[in-house]
Order: C-alpha cells, then structure tokens, then sequence
C-alpha cells in the first residue's frame, strides 16, 4: 500500500514536470530582434569629404589648447556625470547580487539558555547552548536563475555604454558651447565696430553740413542706426553672459570662473566615418538599447520558466549541549529536505506577468529601431550640412567682398554729394551683416563636425 501511494506521488510529479515543460518555450510578441536589426545600410548615402581625417577620440577633434582645457574641467567635474558613475556602481551591485542567486545560502543561528530552580535541596542552576546550521540552495533546473543573472550581467553593460555615451555628450557639448562662445565675442566685437563706423559716418554727415551740402535729417538718420547696433550688442553681451553660465554649470564651477577665448575661431577637424555597420556598432547610445533589449529578453524567458516546478535542498544540522566547548563533542542532529514545488493555481498571475515581461521586450527592441533609426540620420544629416555649409560658407565669403567694396563706393560718393544717407546706410549695414553671417556660418560649420564625430560614434 504504501509502495502504490509512493508511485502515484511520482506518476502525477512526471504529469505534473512534462505539462510545464510544454509551456517552456513562450510565444513571442511580433516584434522581437531580428526585425529590430534588419535594413542596416550598407553605404552613406551622402558622400565623405576627402578632406576628412581618422580621428581616435572627440579630444583629437581640435588643437586648441584653451578648448580643450574647458572640456578637460567639464569631464572632471560635472555633477550628471558623477550621477552617472554611481548609477553604473549600483549596475554593477545589482549584477553581483542577483548571480549570488545561483549560489547556496549558509545560515547559522545560535542560541544560550540559562535556568534557575529552588527545591528542597537548595536551588540549582541548569545552562544550555545550542547551535543550528543551515544551508539552502535552489537547483537551477531550468536555468531561470542564470538567465536573471545574465540580464542583470547585460544592464549592467548597457549603463557601462550609457556612461561613455554621457561622457561624449558632455564633451561634444563643451566645444559646441566653445566654439559658439567664441562666435558671439567676435560678433560682438563686429558689433562694437560698426557702432567705431556709425561714428565715423556721422562726422561725415556734420562735416557735410558744415559746408552747406548736407541736411539734418541724415544725422538723425545716422544718430538712429548707432542706437539699433548699440541694442544688437547689449543683446549679444546677454547672449555671451547666459552661455558662460551654462559652461560654468556644466563645469560646476562658480560664477566668478573666467572663460578667455581666441581672436579666432577654433578649427574643428573633418572626422572620417567608418562604414555603416561599423559605426553603429561602436555607438555607445545604440549598445546600450540593445543591451537593455537583450537583457528584456532574458527576463521574458526567466518569467516564463517561473511557470515550471522548482527544486531545493535544505540541509539542517543542530546540536544542543551544556556549555559552548561540549557543543560539537557528540554528533549533531541533522535533517536533508528535498522540496519540489510548482504553481497549479494562481489566478494566472505568473503567465500575465510573463506576458508583461514580453511586452516590456517588444517595447525595449523597439527602442532599439528607433534609436538605431536616428543614428543614421544624424549622420547623414551631418555629412549632408558639412558639404551645405562649406558651400554656403565659400558664397557669403564672395557676398562680403562685394558687400564691402559696395560700402566703400558709396562712402566716396556720399562724401562727393552723389548719393543719400539712407543708401551709405544701407550699404554700410549689409557690410557689417555679411561679416556677422561669415561669422555664424563658420560657427555652424565647427559645431557640425562636433556633432558629426559623436555620430560616427567617436568616443574619449
């Protein structure tokens, strides 16, 4: 009787073992990473300059020194970057803790008792120690707990990308900030020019009018265009005061940190791009999507063997004894358990929860697309406004030219009485405008090669 009950124990364990293990490979979302890394290009669309040059870190992008300088201090002591270690140190306990999981756990608890009695004898002292040893350890018979050990393992590669991806960032972003510092001093010293030059035009005007050829309208006229560029350069003054700000915060330095640029703006090398799957590979943004996507998987698969029966041991071994050097002089008692367990009924909570994991995997593998999506844009916009900007920059170099040389006839002739104010204003005003897009255009040139390097996923 007792053989027959044994063998249906094991009979509805093997019922029980092969219907969960029909459930061992879940059904899947539609989309999952194969659709997520198809169509990689296999060429840039937009053509690489030849004037382009292999660089081995954003750093080498520029040999300016003060540059460089001010992004050495940005990634020594930016505050979200040091926000971004600590994440990746807590990635890392995380992943240490959850591989403990596949290891037994060892537990010993200790205990000492003392009792006092009275009798007609006299009283009397009774002491006891006692000592209990545990030692758990789940068998990782479908190896749910392997697959949780590895996605940890993998987000905490993927913070290990996020932190170069914020250390690029950081210092792309200090030589944009650079370089546009730049660009508005030297506008702003434009602006101080014309205002030298405004000057000058309205003694032009009073000597006009001292010899009876001129009118007092042009030295209002003249008087009105010197306040319009004394309000432009306020305005610049604004501009360079905010951005200095936001460079001493990225920096976290005090607001009495001065930044001295260059009469120049800084040259920013053209970075040469790798192929495609080249460049993507070695994007820290786009490695950090997929880690967190792979592990997503892992825990999907993980969820759905919560579904199968779990197997642990427990092994117990206890003494118990008068005094503490007594304790392991006899054989302790000892106990082995052997559990077998798994869910029959629980409102399905285990297979919706899988069903959450593998969405939550779907939704990561999409992000992954998109970034994936984005990274090929931001390089072929990058490539593309290299190739506009250093045409539009050759154009506005001949616009100044014949802008300035227009200026300079109509001055001579404003001087001979040949034209109105109105017409040296003009004249002298799109001057000035043609320098001041010069300028700009050059700015935006420098700043594009930045962003284009980080887009090729040149790193520190």
């Amino acid at each position: 009787m007792r053989s027959l009950s044994h063998m249906l124990i094991f009979a509805a364990s093997g019922i029980l073992l092969a219907s969960c293990t029909t459930g061992l490979s879940p059904q899947r979302t539609k989309f999952t990473e194969e659709m997520a890394v198809k169509q990689t290009p296999a060429e840039w669309k937009q053509g690489v300059s030849p004037q382009a040059q292999n660089l081995s870190s954003l750093l080498a992008l520029s040999s300016d020194k003060k540059l460089n300088t001010h992004v050495d201090a940005v990634l020594a002591n930016n505050i979200s970057l040091r926000q971004s270690v600590l994440d990746l140190q807590k990635a890392e306990l995380e992943r240490d803790k959850t591989s403990g999981s596949l290891w037994p756990t060892l537990t010993f608890n200790s205990s000492t008792d003392r009792q006092r009695s009275k009798s007609a004898q006299g009283t009397s002292y009774a002491n006891s120690v006692g000592g209990d040893l545990t030692i758990n350890w789940e068998a990782d018979l479908w190896g749910k707990l392997s697959d949780r050990a590895r996605a940890s393992g993998r987000s905490q590669a993927a913070s290990e990308h996020d932190l170069q991806a914020a250390r690029a960032s950081l210092a792309a972003q200090a030589m944009r900030n650079w370089v546009e510092l730049t660009a508005l001093e030297k506008l702003a010293d434009l602006d101080r020019s014309r205002i030298s030059s405004l000057g000058n035009t309205e003694q032009i005007i009073s000597d006009q009018f001292t010899r009876g050829i001129g009118e007092l309208s042009d030295l209002e006229a003249a008087r009105s265009a010197t306040a319009n560029a004394q309000s432009d350069l306020a305005d610049r003054k604004l501009q360079i005061d905010q951005l200095k700000r936001q460079m001493q915060v990225a920096a976290s330095q005090m607001s009495n940190t001065h930044f001295r640029t260059g009469s120049l703006l800084p040259n920013v090398k053209l970075p040469k791009g790798a192929m495609p799957a080249t460049t993507l590979g070695r994007r820290p943004d786009l490695l950090a999507a997929y880690e967190r996507a792979a592990a997503a998987d892992l825990q999907h698969k993980a969820a759905y063997k919560d579904l199968l029966p779990s197997f642990s041991v427990n092994f117990t071994a206890s003494d118990q004894s008068a005094s503490l050097a007594d304790l392991l002089n006899g054989g302790p008692a000892w106990r082995l358990l052997g559990s077998l367990s798994a869910p029959i009924l629980d409102g399905g909570n285990r297979r919706l929860t899988a069903k959450q994991a593998d969405l939550d995997a779907a939704r990561l593998w999409l992000t992954y697309r998109q970034t994936l999506l984005t990274a090929v844009m931001e390089v072929e916009n990058g490539l593309q406004n290299e190739q506009t900007l250093r045409s539009r920059e050759q154009i506005l170099g001949r616009a100044l030219k014949h802008s300035q040389s227009n200026y300079e006839q109509y001055e001579r002739r404003y001087r001979d009485g040949l034209t109105d104010i109105v017409t040296l204003l003009s004249a002298e005003r799109d001057a000035f405008a043609a320098r001041q897009a010069v300028v700009n255009i050059r700015s935006s040139r420098m700043q594009n090669r930045v962003d284009l390097a980080v887009a090729f996923g040149i790193g520190l």
